[in-house]
């Protein structure tokens, strides 16, 4: 049988919500929000550059309200289940995050002993401001997932998540599990992909 790996998203993927988001709602203006997004929609900016002005923009004093935030956003329904089914398959699972690193470590406490490797955002609070380091950065965004992808040897890659971060992922994986936006963009792509809603959708398929 072919060497296989799970590569799977966090944010929004297996948190019910996209945290980092949720993240900047919090602790920037709307206006400011606004702004990114055009920025991007107009081509000026990558989504790597938004979120580092954006973090660059937060006093590291709003650190432990993110953190709180975050504890009280659900894991999705099932991620215990996958995660045992996947070591019963000798398949390893990788995160690879775009959020950061406390909170994303912090919410994989209790599943880490089934988890082969976490990739997130650094974090320095030092400063006044919070400042982001990436242990993989891409052109456009923070975390290059394909890159990190590459790091490891496998025969077919299965991919989890629902972002447009996940796109690059998901084009390089032979089989994709797709929900939200990611499903909306690979539809468009005429990529193939399986649409879920909770991790019982995968498991039931090995």
């Amino acid at each position: 049988m072919p060497s296989r790996i799970l590569f799977l998203d966090f944010d929004g993927t297996i948190t019910s919500e996209e945290t980092l988001e949720a993240a900047m709602r919090i602790c920037l203006p709307r206006e400011m929000i606004l702004d990114g997004l055009n920025r991007i929609r107009a081509g000026e900016w990558t989504l790597k550059d938004a979120v580092t002005f954006a973090f660059d923009s937060i006093p590291s004093s709003r650190l432990p309200e993110i953190m709180e935030y975050v504890r009280n956003v659900p894991v999705r329904e099932g991620l215990g289940d996958l995660l045992d089914r996947m070591r019963e398959l000798g398949i390893p699972t990788v995160v690879i995050s775009g959020g950061l690193k406390p909170y994303v470590e912090e919410k994989l406490a209790p599943y880490r002993d089934r988890i082969l490797d976490v990739y997130s955002l650094d974090v320095d609070a030092t400063g006044p401001f919070i400042k982001l380091t990436s242990p993989c950065e891409g052109e456009t965004d923070l975390i290059d997932k394909p890159k990190i992808m590459e790091k490891y040897d496998f025969d077919l890659a299965i991919c989890v998540g629902d972002g447009l971060t996940d796109i690059d992922m998901a084009m390089s994986s032979q089989i994709v599990f797709a929900r939200g936006i990611l499903a909306e963009e690979l539809a468009k792509r005429g990529a193939p992909f399986t649409l879920w809603e909770d991790f019982g959708d995968i498991i039931w398929r090995y």
